[in-house]
């Protein structure tokens, strides 16, 4: 039996939305709900007008939601605009070990055809619990693994456009067949190796799987055949037809929601809208600021020690837009050492042009010296020397945010509330986050979809 024929039967057969695991279902509304935060941030930047404006042109049916713009336009045409939007300030979830970003390539997914189909809560639920797991299996066996190997920051678009169509093909109701079509169309359709790294290019890349994977189910539904039933191409895994290099099929699907990797390995939420490399160094400063009630002025120099991991998923040390920003310790490290909590308005222009951030930036140091260890792959340690001589330093393993650490429900919609400020009243905050957290008693989501558009 062809790979691409296991993992539609799995994903038709297989998982139910009573078979689903209570963290399950309470870890996937809490990563919509932050999809759903970032995604309305993302709304108001340029770069998400300008898609917006885009789409808007090309016309469509009219029929699914935008994220904060009020508008309306095809499902495919919005998998495209919200897999971007809710990528594009690097502040979206993220699964541990999983170097691409599920959510932001499900969500919209998922949001779009229940906005359609009129789908029930338990439905999506189920698609995007799914979805999700379908891409962060595939990505972990598809991203290179250890010291030696290069660093993927992210492995191209085919894992996450398979999950995509698995997502689609639940709600759609194909059958099998039709779903391993989809699977065939979707590996074909699917961007490779990222290119664009520290730019809106990134996100779109999120979106572009979105609407490749959507693309792929509704093409299936209707009768269009694949090229061929060969099975996932080994050229995009880490071994070959025969096993070779750790291939092992059987390995894999016994993998598949056992258990769901959003349990295991688990999932971050960003505090922070910035690389999650840097997060372990930002508690670092953030404790640092708190306890000893440091300020800018009295500090002579800074060592930020990370993991060489976290070096090569941070290597600008002179970042030159606020994308390459957002993967520089250097410069987010002098901005938490000036503002305390980096946010999205520290990436900005204007922050980057600030003399006294960039004066700061020339007294810290950034070393790959610290040791990952079994249970802390990301520790950091920041030693900060003041006026005097004095030294203070602080160790950090595990983020918040984190599977350790993972963030309350308040903290999760505080971050809502803050991303959707500016596009939202707090009254229809606060009904949003009801509605995610009670998402599977909702019998028509096409209410809860219509509302993100603000």
């Amino acid at each position: 039996m062809t790979f691409t024929r296991r993992l539609a039967r799995f994903a038709v057969e297989t998982v139910s939305f009573d078979s689903l695991p209570p963290q399950v279902v309470a870890q996937s509304k809490e990563m919509m709900i932050d999809a759903a935060a970032v995604g309305l941030a993302g709304a108001a930047q340029k770069e998400g007008r300008a898609l917006t404006g885009l789409l808007q042109e090309m016309g469509g049916n009219g029929r699914c939601t935008i994220i904060g713009s009020g508008l309306r336009t095809s499902p495919i045409n919005a998998a495209l605009a919200n897999g971007t939007l809710v990528h594009l300030l690097e502040f979206d979830n993220e699964i541990h070990g999983v170097a691409a970003h599920p959510t932001a390539t499900i969500f919209p997914v998922v949001m779009a055809l229940a906005e359609l189909n009129a789908n029930t809560g338990q439905e999506v639920l189920t698609a995007f619990a799914l979805g999700v797991e379908t891409a962060a299996k595939l990505d972990s066996w598809t991203t290179p693994r250890g010291d030696d190997s290069p660093p993927v920051p992210f492995s191209g678009g085919m894992p996450m456009a398979m999950g995509a169509a698995v997502a689609a093909g639940r709600l759609l109701k194909l059958t099998c067949e039709q779903l391993e079509t989809a699977l065939t169309i979707a590996t074909g359709q699917a961007h490779g190796q990222v290119v664009e790294f520290a730019t809106p290019g990134r996100a779109l890349q999120c979106g572009q799987a979105a609407m490749a994977g959507m693309t792929a189910a509704m093409l299936a539904q209707r009768g269009f055949d694949g090229a061929g039933h060969s099975g996932y191409p080994p050229a995009f895994s880490n071994a070959g037809d025969s096993g070779e290099l750790g291939w092992d099929q059987e390995s894999f699907f016994d993998s598949l929601a056992d258990p769901f990797s959003i349990v295991d390995p688990g999932l971050t939420v960003k505090l922070y809208p910035c690389a999650s490399a840097s997060h372990t160094a930002i508690d670092a400063v953030l404790q640092l600021i708190q306890q000893h009630r440091i300020e800018a002025g009295q500090i002579e120099a800074v060592k930020v020690d990370v993991t060489p991991a976290a070096l090569r998923a941070l290597p600008y040390t002179d970042p030159q837009d606020p994308w390459q920003a957002r993967f520089s310790l250097e410069y987010i490290t002098a901005q938490t050492l000036l503002h305390g909590q980096p946010l999205i308005e520290q990436f900005s222009e204007a922050g980057l042009q600030d003399p006294v951030a960039r004066e700061l930036m020339g007294r810290i140091t950034v070393t790959g010296d610290e040791t990952p260890t079994l249970m802390a792959e990301q520790p950091a340690t920041v030693t900060v020397r003041l006026s005097g001589g004095r030294e203070l330093e602080q160790l950090v393993e595990f983020a918040r945010g984190g599977p350790q650490f993972p963030l309350d429900p308040e903290e999760l919609d505080a971050k809502f509330l803050y991303c959707a400020r500016h596009i939202m009243t707090p009254h229809h905050i606060q009904g949003t986050i009801e509605q995610f957290r009670d998402l599977e008693n909702i019998l028509d989501v096409t209410g809860l979809s219509s509302i993100l558009g603000a």
